[in-house]
C-alpha cells in the first residue's frame, strides 16, 4: 500500500513538473512573439520614417553615373541618401551662425539632413526667365540650397561646390543668414504677408491678371487673363512658413521683378508666379500653371 501511495505521489510530482515546464515554454514563446511583434512595429515605424532613403542606401548599389552632371540630379540623390551625404561633405564642416561665429561638425556627429524632400515641392527664385537655363547647365560649379524661414527672417544655407578635379559635388559650408544681409529681404517680407493674409493678397494681385495653362488634350498653352476674384479660384497652395530656394548662381540685379517657381518633387508639375514692383508695392502680375 505504501508502495502504491509513493508511486501515485511520484506521478503527481512528475505531472506538476511537466505542467510547469509547458507553462514556462508557453510563457517564453508568448514573450518571444511579443518581442517579435514589438520589433516588427519598431521596424515598420523606422521604415516609414525613412521611406525617403531609397535604394541608394544599399551599399552594393552603385550611384547613377550622371549624378554629378547637373546639380538638380545630385541634390535629389544627396537628399535621399545618408551614404551619399557622408561621402560628399568636406569634414570638419564649418557652420557659421548669424553672428558670424563658426563651429565645426565632425564626421561622427553628422546627422542626415532633409533639405526639401519632406514636402511635395521645392521653390526657386529667379530674376528673369532667361536665368532658368541654369538649372540644366552642366557648367555650373557653385550652388546653394536655402531654407528660408519667413517668420524668423533667417535663411539656413547649404553651400555646395563641384570639385574641378573629381567633378563631384561637395557640401563645403552651412551658414545662417539674416534677411537684412540678402538682396531678397524686401521681396521675402512681402511674400510672407502675401501668402498668409488674404486681404493683403487681394490688394496685391493685378486686375486683370495674365494667366496661362496647358491644355491637356492637345498639349498647347492657353493664354488669357482672369480677374481678381477668379484668381482665388485658381490659386494653388502656397508655402507660408518655409521656402526652399535653389541657387544656381542667378543674381538679383533687377529689384523690380521676381519670379517664384514651384516645382513638384514627385509629379513633375510646376507653376510660376511673376511679381513686379511699382514704386514700393509688389504685385502679382502673371501666373503660369
Amino acid at each position: 500500500m505504501k508502495g502504491k501511495q509513493a508511486a501515485i505521489l511520484f506521478s503527481f510530482v512528475c505531472m506538476v513538473i511537466v505542467v510547469a515546464c509547458v507553462s514556462r515554454q508557453q510563457s517564453e514563446s508568448s514573450q518571444q512573439e511579443d518581442n517579435a511583434l514589438d520589433s516588427l512595429v519598431a521596424d515598420s515605424i523606422a521604415a516609414e520614417a525613412d521611406t525617403l532613403l531609397l535604394d541608394l542606401e544599399t551599399r552594393d548599389t552603385p550611384l547613377p553615373e550622371a549624378v554629378d552632371e547637373f546639380f538638380d540630379d545630385f541634390i535629389f540623390s544627396f537628399d535621399q541618401s545618408n551614404r551619399l551625404q557622408r561621402s560628399r561633405i568636406v569634414f570638419p564642416l564649418p557652420v557659421v551662425d548669424g553672428n558670424g561665429e563658426t563651429r565645426f561638425i565632425q564626421r561622427q556627429d553628422w546627422q542626415h539632413r532633409y533639405l526639401f524632400l519632406r514636402q511635395d515641392f521645392c521653390t526657386v527664385l529667379w530674376n528673369s526667365r532667361r536665368q532658368m537655363v541654369l538649372a540644366q547647365d552642366s557648367a555650373v560649379h557653385d550652388a546653394r540650397v536655402d531654407q528660408i524661414y519667413l517668420h524668423s527672417r533667417q535663411i539656413e544655407s547649404y553651400v555646395f561646390h563641384r570639385d574641378s578635379t573629381t567633378g563631384q559635388w561637395m557640401l563645403t559650408e552651412e551658414c545662417i543668414i539674416p534677411f537684412e544681409h540678402t538682396d531678397l529681404a524686401a521681396f521675402l517680407d512681402f511674400y510672407g504677408k502675401f501668402a498668409t493674409d488674404s486681404v493683403f493678397q487681394r490688394h496685391h494681385v493685378a486686375d486683370p491678371l495674365r494667366f496661362s495653362t496647358s491644355d491637356e488634350d492637345d498639349f498647347n498653352t492657353i493664354q488669357g487673363t482672369i480677374n481678381r476674384d477668379q484668381w482665388f479660384e485658381f490659386q494653388p497652395e502656397m508655402p507660408q512658413d518655409v521656402l526652399i530656394h535653389i541657387a544656381y548662381g542667378q543674381t538679383f540685379t533687377n529689384p523690380h521683378r521676381m519670379l517664384l517657381q514651384f516645382r513638384g518633387i514627385r509629379n513633375g508639375l510646376q507653376c510660376i508666379f511673376v511679381f513686379n514692383r511699382d514704386r514700393e508695392h509688389w504685385r502679382l502680375t502673371e501666373f503660369e500653371n
